[in-house]
Protein backbone atom coordinates (compact mmCIF):
# COMPACT_ATOMS: atom_id res chain seq x y z
CA UNK A 1 0.00 0.00 0.00
CA UNK A 2 2.60 2.18 0.81
CA UNK A 3 4.70 1.91 -2.47
CA UNK A 4 2.30 0.05 -4.53
CA UNK A 5 -0.37 2.77 -4.66
CA UNK A 6 2.67 5.14 -5.54
CA UNK A 7 3.63 3.24 -8.31
CA UNK A 8 0.27 2.97 -9.82
CA UNK A 9 -0.61 6.30 -9.81
CA UNK A 10 2.66 7.02 -11.51
CA UNK A 11 1.40 4.41 -13.91
CA UNK A 12 -1.76 5.81 -15.24
CA UNK A 13 -0.25 8.77 -15.13
CA UNK A 14 1.70 7.69 -17.98
CA UNK A 15 -1.63 6.17 -20.04
CA UNK A 16 -1.23 2.46 -18.56
CA UNK A 17 -3.81 0.29 -17.92
CA UNK A 18 -3.95 -1.78 -14.51
CA UNK A 19 -4.58 -4.89 -12.44
CA UNK A 20 -4.36 -5.88 -9.36
CA UNK A 21 -3.70 -9.62 -7.20
CA UNK A 22 -4.50 -8.06 -3.91
CA UNK A 23 -3.16 -9.96 -0.61
CA UNK A 24 -4.93 -9.19 2.85
CA UNK A 25 -8.36 -7.92 3.13
CA UNK A 26 -7.35 -4.35 4.20
CA UNK A 27 -5.26 -4.32 1.24
CA UNK A 28 -8.11 -5.29 -0.82
CA UNK A 29 -10.66 -2.71 1.18
CA UNK A 30 -8.11 0.06 0.52
CA UNK A 31 -7.42 -0.51 -3.05
CA UNK A 32 -11.00 -1.73 -4.35
CA UNK A 33 -13.13 0.79 -2.09
CA UNK A 34 -11.13 3.41 0.04
CA UNK A 35 -8.66 4.91 -2.84
CA UNK A 36 -10.56 6.51 -5.80
CA UNK A 37 -7.38 8.16 -7.53
CA UNK A 38 -6.34 4.94 -9.40
CA UNK A 39 -8.98 2.55 -12.02
CA UNK A 40 -8.42 -0.70 -11.74
CA UNK A 41 -9.56 -2.83 -15.30
CA UNK A 42 -9.63 -5.88 -13.09
CA UNK A 43 -9.01 -6.66 -9.33
CA UNK A 44 -8.32 -10.21 -7.84
CA UNK A 45 -8.83 -10.91 -3.55
CA UNK A 46 -6.92 -13.59 -3.23
CA UNK A 47 -8.35 -13.98 0.48
CA UNK A 48 -11.67 -14.31 -0.70
CA UNK A 49 -10.17 -17.01 -2.73
CA UNK A 50 -8.56 -18.44 0.45
CA UNK A 51 -11.77 -18.29 2.36
CA UNK A 52 -13.48 -21.19 0.39
CA UNK A 53 -11.17 -21.99 -2.08
CA UNK A 54 -13.96 -24.79 -3.46
CA UNK A 55 -16.71 -22.03 -4.14
CA UNK A 56 -14.24 -20.42 -6.48
CA UNK A 57 -13.31 -23.84 -8.08
CA UNK A 58 -16.58 -24.05 -8.81
CA UNK A 59 -17.43 -26.92 -11.25
CA UNK A 60 -13.66 -26.59 -12.62
CA UNK A 61 -12.35 -29.89 -13.27
CA UNK A 62 -8.44 -28.35 -13.27
CA UNK A 63 -6.24 -30.75 -11.45
CA UNK A 64 -2.66 -31.26 -9.91
CA UNK A 65 -1.19 -32.54 -13.09
CA UNK A 66 -2.55 -29.40 -15.33
CA UNK A 67 -1.06 -26.91 -12.60
CA UNK A 68 2.46 -28.84 -13.25
CA UNK A 69 2.06 -28.95 -17.14
CA UNK A 70 0.78 -25.47 -17.14
CA UNK A 71 3.91 -24.37 -14.82
CA UNK A 72 6.23 -26.22 -16.32
CA UNK A 73 7.86 -28.18 -13.33
CA UNK A 74 7.52 -31.89 -12.19
CA UNK A 75 6.10 -31.00 -8.61
CA UNK A 76 4.11 -28.77 -6.70
CA UNK A 77 5.31 -29.48 -3.59
CA UNK A 78 8.34 -27.92 -3.43
CA UNK A 79 6.61 -24.76 -4.15
CA UNK A 80 4.26 -25.29 -1.04
CA UNK A 81 6.20 -25.03 1.35
CA UNK A 82 6.95 -21.28 0.75
CA UNK A 83 3.16 -20.86 1.48
CA UNK A 84 4.09 -20.25 5.48
CA UNK A 85 0.68 -20.17 6.47
CA UNK A 86 -0.45 -22.70 5.16
CA UNK A 87 2.54 -25.40 5.66
CA UNK A 88 3.07 -24.16 8.85
CA UNK A 89 0.95 -23.02 12.12
CA UNK A 90 1.34 -19.42 13.67
CA UNK A 91 -1.55 -20.60 16.52
CA UNK A 92 0.66 -24.10 17.51
CA UNK A 93 3.23 -22.13 18.09
CA UNK A 94 6.10 -18.69 18.26
CA UNK A 95 7.55 -17.95 15.91
CA UNK A 96 5.74 -20.88 13.94
CA UNK A 97 5.97 -24.63 14.35
CA UNK A 98 6.96 -27.03 11.47
CA UNK A 99 3.44 -28.51 11.69
CA UNK A 100 1.42 -27.47 8.60
CA UNK A 101 -1.54 -25.33 9.39
CA UNK A 102 -4.34 -27.28 6.98
CA UNK A 103 -4.86 -30.35 5.41
CA UNK A 104 -3.24 -31.46 1.91
CA UNK A 105 -6.38 -31.95 0.75
CA UNK A 106 -6.74 -27.66 1.69
CA UNK A 107 -3.74 -27.03 0.15
CA UNK A 108 -4.30 -28.34 -3.14
CA UNK A 109 -7.56 -27.00 -3.20
CA UNK A 110 -5.85 -23.76 -2.53
CA UNK A 111 -3.19 -24.28 -5.05
CA UNK A 112 -6.11 -25.31 -7.79
CA UNK A 113 -7.90 -22.18 -6.84
CA UNK A 114 -4.61 -19.85 -7.28
CA UNK A 115 -3.89 -21.52 -10.84
CA UNK A 116 -7.77 -20.72 -12.16
CA UNK A 117 -7.32 -17.15 -10.34
CA UNK A 118 -3.76 -16.39 -12.08
CA UNK A 119 -5.10 -17.90 -15.67
CA UNK A 120 -8.27 -15.39 -15.49
CA UNK A 121 -5.87 -12.48 -14.98
CA UNK A 122 -3.52 -13.77 -17.92
CA UNK A 123 -6.53 -14.09 -20.00
CA UNK A 124 -8.60 -11.36 -19.47
CA UNK A 125 -6.34 -8.94 -18.31
CA UNK A 126 -3.34 -9.89 -20.79
CA UNK A 127 -0.83 -7.72 -19.44
CA UNK A 128 2.07 -6.99 -21.39
CA UNK A 129 4.15 -6.65 -17.69
CA UNK A 130 3.72 -7.82 -14.02
CA UNK A 131 5.61 -5.65 -11.29
CA UNK A 132 6.27 -7.09 -7.50
CA UNK A 133 8.02 -6.10 -4.82
CA UNK A 134 9.67 -9.69 -4.37
CA UNK A 135 9.31 -13.44 -5.81
CA UNK A 136 8.43 -14.38 -1.99
CA UNK A 137 5.70 -17.43 -1.77
CA UNK A 138 4.03 -19.74 -4.74
CA UNK A 139 1.50 -17.12 -5.32
CA UNK A 140 4.49 -14.77 -7.06
CA UNK A 141 6.24 -18.06 -8.44
CA UNK A 142 3.14 -18.96 -10.17
CA UNK A 143 2.89 -16.13 -11.56
CA UNK A 144 6.49 -15.63 -13.00
CA UNK A 145 6.04 -19.41 -14.14
CA UNK A 146 2.90 -18.53 -16.16
CA UNK A 147 4.00 -15.23 -17.40
CA UNK A 148 6.99 -16.84 -19.06
CA UNK A 149 5.40 -19.70 -20.51
CA UNK A 150 2.99 -16.49 -22.19
CA UNK A 151 6.38 -14.31 -23.43
CA UNK A 152 5.47 -11.70 -20.41
CA UNK A 153 8.26 -10.28 -18.37
CA UNK A 154 7.43 -9.80 -14.75
CA UNK A 155 9.88 -7.33 -12.56
CA UNK A 156 10.84 -8.00 -8.63
CA UNK A 157 13.69 -6.00 -6.87
CA UNK A 158 16.56 -8.15 -5.78
CA UNK A 159 19.17 -7.46 -3.08
CA UNK A 160 23.12 -6.96 -5.39
CA UNK A 161 24.55 -8.20 -1.73
CA UNK A 162 26.36 -4.82 -3.00
CA UNK A 163 25.31 -2.39 0.19
CA UNK A 164 23.01 0.12 -0.78
CA UNK A 165 22.23 -1.28 -4.06
CA UNK A 166 19.00 -3.19 -5.31
CA UNK A 167 18.49 -5.00 -9.27
CA UNK A 168 15.81 -6.16 -11.53
CA UNK A 169 15.41 -9.88 -11.41
CA UNK A 170 13.01 -11.56 -13.77
CA UNK A 171 13.18 -14.83 -12.47
CA UNK A 172 11.64 -16.33 -8.76
CA UNK A 173 15.07 -17.76 -8.35
CA UNK A 174 16.93 -13.96 -8.63
CA UNK A 175 19.16 -15.63 -12.00
CA UNK A 176 17.84 -13.58 -14.75
CA UNK A 177 17.45 -9.84 -15.69
CA UNK A 178 20.11 -7.07 -17.13
CA UNK A 179 22.42 -7.43 -13.85
CA UNK A 180 23.02 -11.27 -14.09
CA UNK A 181 23.62 -11.08 -18.41
CA UNK A 182 26.16 -8.03 -17.52
CA UNK A 183 28.13 -10.01 -15.50
CA UNK A 184 28.12 -13.21 -17.64
CA UNK A 185 29.31 -10.27 -20.63
CA UNK A 186 31.81 -8.72 -18.80
CA UNK A 187 33.24 -12.29 -17.46
CA UNK A 188 33.57 -13.64 -21.00
CA UNK A 189 35.68 -9.91 -21.76
CA UNK A 190 33.10 -8.73 -24.20
CA UNK A 191 32.40 -5.48 -22.88
CA UNK A 192 34.33 -3.21 -20.11
CA UNK A 193 32.48 -1.44 -17.18
CA UNK A 194 32.72 2.26 -16.82
CA UNK A 195 32.42 1.53 -12.93
CA UNK A 196 35.30 -0.58 -12.83
CA UNK A 197 37.58 1.46 -10.60
CA UNK A 198 34.39 2.39 -8.53
CA UNK A 199 34.07 -1.63 -8.03
CA UNK A 200 38.01 -1.89 -6.81
CA UNK A 201 37.10 1.04 -4.72
CA UNK A 202 34.43 -1.05 -2.75
CA UNK A 203 35.82 -4.11 -3.01
CA UNK A 204 39.09 -2.76 -1.11
CA UNK A 205 36.49 -0.47 1.38
CA UNK A 206 34.82 -3.54 2.33
CA UNK A 207 38.18 -5.40 3.28
CA UNK A 208 39.60 -2.06 5.05
CA UNK A 209 35.98 -2.21 7.21
CA UNK A 210 33.54 -4.64 6.81
CA UNK A 211 30.28 -3.38 5.42
CA UNK A 212 27.38 -4.98 6.96
CA UNK A 213 24.09 -4.93 5.17
CA UNK A 214 22.09 -1.90 5.43
CA UNK A 215 19.07 -3.58 6.88
CA UNK A 216 21.19 -4.76 9.86
CA UNK A 217 21.39 -1.48 11.18
CA UNK A 218 17.41 -1.78 12.04
CA UNK A 219 18.37 -5.50 13.94
CA UNK A 220 21.50 -3.70 15.90
CA UNK A 221 19.80 -0.73 16.58
CA UNK A 222 19.87 0.53 20.53
CA UNK A 223 16.48 1.64 21.00
CA UNK A 224 15.82 4.52 23.80
CA UNK A 225 14.12 3.94 26.84
CA UNK A 226 11.21 5.57 25.42
CA UNK A 227 11.12 3.23 22.20
CA UNK A 228 11.21 0.15 25.03
CA UNK A 229 8.21 1.51 27.00
CA UNK A 230 6.27 1.48 23.35
CA UNK A 231 7.03 -1.84 22.53
CA UNK A 232 6.10 -3.22 26.28
CA UNK A 233 2.37 -1.13 25.99
CA UNK A 234 2.20 -1.92 22.09
CA UNK A 235 0.45 -5.52 23.15
CA UNK A 236 -1.85 -4.28 25.51
CA UNK A 237 -2.63 -1.43 22.75
CA UNK A 238 -3.02 -4.15 20.33
CA UNK A 239 -5.59 -6.10 22.74
CA UNK A 240 -7.79 -2.79 22.89
CA UNK A 241 -7.99 -2.40 19.47
CA UNK A 242 -9.00 -6.03 19.44
CA UNK A 243 -12.14 -5.29 21.16
CA UNK A 244 -12.62 -1.97 19.67
CA UNK A 245 -11.96 -2.62 16.46
CA UNK A 246 -11.83 -6.18 15.25
CA UNK A 247 -9.27 -6.84 12.55
CA UNK A 248 -10.74 -8.03 9.39
CA UNK A 249 -7.47 -9.96 8.02
CA UNK A 250 -9.33 -13.17 8.78
CA UNK A 251 -9.18 -16.22 6.72
CA UNK A 252 -11.19 -18.63 8.99
CA UNK A 253 -9.71 -20.95 6.95
CA UNK A 254 -6.43 -20.80 8.19
CA UNK A 255 -7.02 -19.19 11.52
CA UNK A 256 -4.57 -17.39 13.50
CA UNK A 257 -1.71 -15.78 11.51
CA UNK A 258 0.78 -12.72 12.21
CA UNK A 259 -1.89 -11.15 10.72
CA UNK A 260 -4.81 -11.92 12.74
CA UNK A 261 -3.94 -12.50 16.46
CA UNK A 262 -6.43 -12.80 19.27
CA UNK A 263 -5.46 -11.34 22.71
CA UNK A 264 -4.30 -14.87 23.84
CA UNK A 265 -2.01 -14.93 20.95
CA UNK A 266 -0.79 -11.30 21.24
CA UNK A 267 0.22 -12.16 24.68
CA UNK A 268 1.85 -15.56 24.12
CA UNK A 269 3.78 -13.82 21.17
CA UNK A 270 5.20 -10.83 23.30
CA UNK A 271 6.26 -12.77 26.26
CA UNK A 272 7.92 -16.02 24.61
CA UNK A 273 9.90 -13.86 22.14
CA UNK A 274 11.11 -12.10 25.68
CA UNK A 275 12.21 -15.59 27.24
CA UNK A 276 13.45 -16.73 23.86
CA UNK A 277 15.73 -13.90 23.45
CA UNK A 278 16.45 -14.02 27.64
CA UNK A 279 17.62 -17.65 26.73
CA UNK A 280 19.45 -16.80 23.75
CA UNK A 281 21.66 -13.91 25.62
CA UNK A 282 22.07 -16.38 28.49
CA UNK A 283 23.31 -19.61 25.82
CA UNK A 284 26.74 -20.68 26.48
CA UNK A 285 28.08 -20.57 23.50
CA UNK A 286 31.55 -22.34 21.86
CA UNK A 287 34.16 -19.51 22.61
CA UNK A 288 36.00 -19.18 18.88
CA UNK A 289 39.09 -18.66 20.02
CA UNK A 290 39.10 -22.71 21.06
CA UNK A 291 38.27 -23.64 17.61
CA UNK A 292 40.68 -25.09 15.10
CA UNK A 293 40.16 -25.07 11.86
CA UNK A 294 36.26 -24.65 11.25
CA UNK A 295 33.62 -24.84 8.31
CA UNK A 296 30.82 -22.00 8.80
CA UNK A 297 27.79 -22.56 8.68
CA UNK A 298 25.72 -19.34 9.43
CA UNK A 299 21.93 -19.70 10.22
CA UNK A 300 19.32 -17.71 8.22
CA UNK A 301 15.71 -16.17 9.10
CA UNK A 302 12.84 -18.66 9.04
CA UNK A 303 10.34 -18.53 7.70
CA UNK A 304 11.64 -16.30 4.81
CA UNK A 305 11.59 -16.57 1.29
CA UNK A 306 15.39 -16.52 0.54
CA UNK A 307 15.41 -19.84 2.17
CA UNK A 308 11.99 -20.98 0.88
CA UNK A 309 11.85 -20.37 -2.24
CA UNK A 310 15.50 -20.48 -3.03
CA UNK A 311 16.30 -23.68 -1.12
CA UNK A 312 13.38 -25.63 -0.58
CA UNK A 313 15.19 -28.81 0.02
CA UNK A 314 17.88 -27.44 2.54
CA UNK A 315 15.46 -24.89 4.83
CA UNK A 316 15.39 -27.54 7.78
CA UNK A 317 18.74 -25.69 8.69
CA UNK A 318 19.15 -27.83 12.23
CA UNK A 319 18.93 -31.00 9.93
CA UNK A 320 21.53 -29.23 7.29
CA UNK A 321 24.01 -28.42 10.08
CA UNK A 322 23.93 -31.87 11.01
CA UNK A 323 24.33 -33.21 8.07
CA UNK A 324 27.15 -30.79 7.21
CA UNK A 325 28.87 -31.76 10.08
CA UNK A 326 28.24 -35.26 9.37
CA UNK A 327 30.41 -34.61 6.06
CA UNK A 328 33.38 -32.24 7.40
CA UNK A 329 36.64 -34.45 6.18
CA UNK A 330 39.85 -34.44 8.23
CA UNK A 331 40.48 -32.58 11.69
CA UNK A 332 37.38 -29.79 10.34
CA UNK A 333 34.33 -28.67 12.64
CA UNK A 334 31.25 -27.09 12.24
CA UNK A 335 30.96 -23.53 13.50
CA UNK A 336 27.24 -23.08 13.50
CA UNK A 337 26.45 -18.76 14.34
CA UNK A 338 22.57 -17.72 14.54
CA UNK A 339 21.42 -15.00 12.49
CA UNK A 340 20.91 -11.91 14.45
CA UNK A 341 17.14 -11.01 13.03
CA UNK A 342 15.94 -14.17 15.16
CA UNK A 343 17.05 -12.84 18.14
CA UNK A 344 13.49 -13.90 20.46
CA UNK A 345 12.17 -15.56 16.72
CA UNK A 346 13.96 -19.43 17.56
CA UNK A 347 13.39 -21.55 20.86
CA UNK A 348 16.43 -21.76 23.02
CA UNK A 349 16.12 -25.89 22.55
CA UNK A 350 17.03 -25.78 19.10
CA UNK A 351 20.35 -24.43 19.96
CA UNK A 352 20.78 -26.82 22.66
CA UNK A 353 20.17 -29.28 19.97
CA UNK A 354 22.87 -27.77 17.69
CA UNK A 355 25.01 -27.31 20.50
CA UNK A 356 25.24 -31.32 21.26
CA UNK A 357 25.47 -32.48 17.81
CA UNK A 358 28.73 -34.77 16.66
CA UNK A 359 31.43 -32.20 15.22
CA UNK A 360 29.04 -28.63 15.57
CA UNK A 361 30.51 -25.71 17.70
CA UNK A 362 27.49 -22.89 18.34
CA UNK A 363 29.08 -19.51 18.31
CA UNK A 364 27.82 -16.56 19.78
CA UNK A 365 25.33 -14.78 17.12
CA UNK A 366 26.72 -11.05 18.66
CA UNK A 367 30.36 -12.31 16.99
CA UNK A 368 30.76 -9.71 13.54
CA UNK A 369 30.64 -11.56 10.20
CA UNK A 370 33.85 -10.42 9.83
CA UNK A 371 35.60 -12.78 12.41
CA UNK A 372 34.29 -15.23 11.51
CA UNK A 373 34.93 -15.12 8.27
CA UNK A 374 38.60 -14.28 9.02
CA UNK A 375 39.61 -17.36 10.43
CA UNK A 376 36.88 -20.13 8.65
CA UNK A 377 38.52 -22.07 6.26
CA UNK A 378 35.15 -22.40 4.52
CA UNK A 379 31.81 -21.42 4.17
CA UNK A 380 28.72 -23.56 3.62
CA UNK A 381 24.86 -22.51 3.41
CA UNK A 382 21.59 -22.97 1.13
CA UNK A 383 21.90 -19.37 0.26
CA UNK A 384 22.69 -16.09 2.58
CA UNK A 385 24.43 -12.90 2.20
CA UNK A 386 27.34 -14.19 4.24
CA UNK A 387 28.37 -16.51 0.88
CA UNK A 388 28.50 -13.02 -0.57
CA UNK A 389 30.72 -11.15 2.25
CA UNK A 390 33.11 -14.65 2.13
CA UNK A 391 34.12 -13.26 -1.91
CA UNK A 392 35.20 -10.51 -0.14
CA UNK A 393 38.05 -12.14 1.97
CA UNK A 394 38.78 -14.54 -0.78
CA UNK A 395 36.96 -17.35 1.20
CA UNK A 396 35.39 -20.20 -1.05
CA UNK A 397 31.76 -20.84 -0.33
CA UNK A 398 29.62 -23.98 -0.58
CA UNK A 399 26.46 -23.38 -1.81
CA UNK A 400 23.25 -25.59 -1.31
CA UNK A 401 20.91 -23.94 -2.56
CA UNK A 402 19.81 -21.75 -5.99
CA UNK A 403 20.01 -18.25 -5.33
CA UNK A 404 21.39 -17.21 -8.40
CA UNK A 405 22.76 -13.73 -7.43
CA UNK A 406 25.43 -15.25 -5.37
CA UNK A 407 25.88 -18.20 -8.04
CA UNK A 408 27.62 -15.30 -9.91
CA UNK A 409 30.41 -14.58 -7.04
CA UNK A 410 34.13 -16.12 -7.96
CA UNK A 411 34.08 -17.98 -4.79
CA UNK A 412 30.84 -20.04 -4.63
CA UNK A 413 30.56 -23.10 -5.99
CA UNK A 414 26.77 -25.00 -6.29
CA UNK A 415 26.34 -28.54 -4.55
CA UNK A 416 23.53 -30.61 -3.77
CA UNK A 417 24.41 -34.09 -3.00
CA UNK A 418 25.23 -34.53 0.60
CA UNK A 419 26.95 -37.97 0.25
CA UNK A 420 29.52 -36.47 -1.79
CA UNK A 421 30.30 -33.54 0.07
CA UNK A 422 33.57 -34.46 1.93
CA UNK A 423 35.18 -34.84 -1.62
CA UNK A 424 33.71 -31.65 -2.88
CA UNK A 425 34.73 -29.66 0.34
CA UNK A 426 37.86 -31.32 -0.18
CA UNK A 427 38.19 -29.87 -3.77
CA UNK A 428 37.23 -26.49 -3.53
CA UNK A 429 39.53 -26.02 -0.15
CA UNK A 430 42.48 -26.78 -2.54
CA UNK A 431 41.59 -23.99 -4.81
CA UNK A 432 43.69 -20.71 -5.03
CA UNK A 433 41.53 -17.74 -4.43
CA UNK A 434 44.48 -15.41 -4.74
CA UNK A 435 44.29 -15.06 -8.37
CA UNK A 436 44.04 -12.02 -11.11
CA UNK A 437 41.28 -14.30 -12.50
CA UNK A 438 39.14 -14.25 -9.00
CA UNK A 439 39.65 -10.56 -8.73
CA UNK A 440 38.76 -9.75 -12.30
CA UNK A 441 35.26 -11.33 -11.78
CA UNK A 442 35.09 -10.14 -8.37
CA UNK A 443 34.97 -6.18 -9.79
CA UNK A 444 32.83 -7.35 -12.55
CA UNK A 445 30.08 -8.44 -10.00
CA UNK A 446 30.49 -5.49 -8.35
CA UNK A 447 30.75 -2.96 -11.35
CA UNK A 448 27.39 -5.23 -12.74
CA UNK A 449 25.82 -3.83 -9.48
CA UNK A 450 26.43 -0.57 -10.46
CA UNK A 451 25.95 -0.53 -13.98
CA UNK A 452 22.23 -1.82 -13.62
CA UNK A 453 21.24 -1.21 -10.36
CA UNK A 454 19.60 1.59 -7.97
CA UNK A 455 21.04 3.09 -5.14
CA UNK A 456 18.51 2.75 -2.12
CA UNK A 457 18.79 1.80 1.61
CA UNK A 458 16.54 -1.31 2.21
CA UNK A 459 14.45 0.34 5.29
CA UNK A 460 13.32 3.20 2.56
CA UNK A 461 11.58 0.71 0.20
CA UNK A 462 10.10 -1.24 3.32
CA UNK A 463 9.89 1.55 6.22
CA UNK A 464 10.23 4.70 5.50
CA UNK A 465 8.19 5.02 2.51
CA UNK A 466 9.73 8.64 1.76
CA UNK A 467 8.14 10.53 -1.26
CA UNK A 468 12.11 10.85 -2.25
CA UNK A 469 12.87 6.86 -1.80
CA UNK A 470 9.78 6.25 -3.48
CA UNK A 471 10.68 8.19 -6.37
CA UNK A 472 13.94 6.71 -7.21
CA UNK A 473 12.12 3.35 -7.24
CA UNK A 474 9.43 4.47 -9.65
CA UNK A 475 11.84 5.74 -12.07
CA UNK A 476 13.94 2.41 -11.70
CA UNK A 477 10.77 0.56 -11.75
CA UNK A 478 10.03 2.58 -15.42
CA UNK A 479 13.50 2.13 -17.17
CA UNK A 480 12.93 -1.32 -16.48
CA UNK A 481 9.42 -1.54 -17.86
CA UNK A 482 10.67 0.79 -21.21
CA UNK A 483 13.33 -1.91 -21.25
CA UNK A 484 11.49 -4.99 -21.45
CA UNK A 485 8.54 -3.17 -23.82
CA UNK A 486 10.70 -2.00 -26.09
Amino acid sequence: MRVGHFLAKKLQAEGCLLAALTFKKSTHRFIAEEQKEVHYELIINDDEVATDPRKYLGDSRIALPDVCAGLGVESIWPLVVTLKQYARSYKDKYYYSFRQNVSDHEIVDYILSVYKYLNVFFDEFKPDVVIAPVFGDLRHIMCNLLAEKRGIKMLALADSKVRGIFVTTYGYQNDRGPFYDLVSVLNRGEAISSNLERARTYIREFREKFKQPDYMERVFRKKSIFQRAVDELRPWREILEWYTNRPINEVPALGITPDFRPPRVVLRDHFTRKRFRRGMDRFSYYPIEKLGRFVYLPLQVQPEATIDVMSPYFNNQLEVAREVAMSLPDDLTLAVKEHPAMAGRRNPSDYKKLSRTPNVKLIDYRLPNEVVLNRAELVVSPSSTTIAEAAFYRRAAIQLGDLGTTLLLPNVFRHTDMTTLPSKIKEVLRLNLNTLEYEQRLENFVAAAYDTGFAVHSLEIWDRGDDESKEKIWQFYRQEMLRVLS
